[in-house]
């Protein structure tokens, strides 16, 4: 008889979604708190659900560099509320999968990488970038880089979807995979969708008037976000993950795919660079911009930030390859294999390491009287 399985729900898991629904709690009094403030004020009541939801706790802006860079915030209710129920689903799955597979364990890796991705999520929301990213565009398209490019590639590097087979049960793993390996999602991730969605994404949102509706209006700005973290994990799970889904890409595809991102950056930056037309920003007090250099040092943070990453993930690709050449390269070819099976077969069964088992004098005079045997039936 197959022993029952625990119905109990593991610590980690009960601790994660516990501290999750607390901290959610929290995010839901700030909003109400700040709802409440600012339609007590004259002029921001039109303004005071999104402000509250999304940009909560802003206050006058000054220089971005220098202690603004670090220390100025704001609260996206809505961004953090979703980065905590990512963190609980995926600590819940580190908590099951030794239940589901006894003996195995989640690398710690991956959760450190996949928590970090969410880090940078936070920061691309909350933080100093996003408190200046409708008044300045420079800070605007950190954050994009943030979004669309680190926080994805990190949170790949985790293996999310290897996560959730990992730790379901035989019947929900198997309905995971196919919808993984099904028509929609592979279609949806094939390379040349993939790659066409980023070009779309990336040259759609910074060379036409989407941008100025961006900068300047807050429910636009929550939606790029949004598409531009979807953008990135459909580009970066063909390129940096090693998921359960169809497409399976050797490193020089992935290469090759990197490199023509980078062309597509390295052109909307340079574009923006010669703009004649600055981006449209919003008017801070205290603040003092030129629109125009603003919108060109913008473009070139396009170019050179993203090229940067780019070539880092290439890096990364480019040594993960490097590193599974060498162990196939330790590994013995299909023929001294076959050698190996028949001398092994044939010599009583011996179970040896390919490089020792020549060594063996006893069973190579067995393996040679059988080659013998072979030649006289000739």
């Amino acid at each position: 008889m197959r022993p029952a399985r625990s119905r109990r729900v593991p610590p980690l898991a009960a601790g994660a979604w516990a501290l999750g629904a607390l901290l959610i709690a929290v995010l839901a009094w700030q909003v109400a708190r700040y709802r409440s403030s600012y339609g007590s004020m004259a002029g921001m009541h039109h303004h005071s659900t999104a402000d509250a939801l999304y940009r909560a706790g802003d206050g006058p802006l000054g220089p971005l560099f220098g202690r603004a860079l670090l220390t100025a915030w704001h609260l996206d209710a809505v961004a953090v509320a979703l980065l905590v129920l990512a963190a609980a689903w995926y600590l819940t799955g580190v908590a099951l999968v030794p239940v589901r597979s006894p003996g195995r364990r989640w690398p710690l890796s991956r959760t450190l990488l996949f928590f970090a991705g969410l880090a940078v999520c936070a920061w691309a929301t909350n933080g100093s970038v996003a408190v200046y990213d409708q008044a300045l565009f420079t800070a605007h398209m950190v954050g994009h880089l943030a979004l669309v490019m680190l926080a994805p590639a990190l949170i790949m590097y985790g293996r999310p979807f290897g996560l959730a087979v990992a730790a379901s049960a035989p019947a929900g793993r198997s309905r995971i995979e196919r919808v993984l390996r099904g028509r929609v999602v592979s279609f949806v991730i094939a390379p040349p969708v993939a790659l066409a969605t980023y070009t779309a994404v990336i040259v759609g949102s910074h060379l036409t008037g989407v941008m100025d509706v961006v900068m300047r209006t807050t429910w636009a700005g929550q939606l790029e976000h949004l598409v531009y973290l979807v953008v990135g994990f459909q580009f970066f799970v063909l390129v940096v993950g090693d998921e359960p889904i169809r497409w399976r890409l050797s490193a020089p595809a992935r290469w090759l795919l990197l490199a023509v991102a980078m062309a597509v950056d390295t052109f909307t930056g340079i574009v923006l660079m010669q703009q004649t037309n600055p981006i449209a920003m919003l008017g801070a007090p205290g603040l003092t911009v030129n629109p125009i250099k603003d919108t060109h040092t913008g473009g070139a943070i396009m170019w050179f930030g993203g090229d940067a990453i780019m070539a880092a993930v290439m890096v990364v690709v480019v040594m993960a390859w490097l590193r599974q050449a060498e162990h196939q390269a330790d590994e013995p070819g299909w023929l001294e294999q076959a050698r190996h099976a028949a001398f092994s077969e044939h010599t009583g069964g011996t179970a040896q390491p390919p490089e020792q088992f020549d060594e063996d004098d006893a069973a190579r005079a067995s393996y040679n009287e059988w080659l013998g045997t072979l030649n006289r039936r000739r």
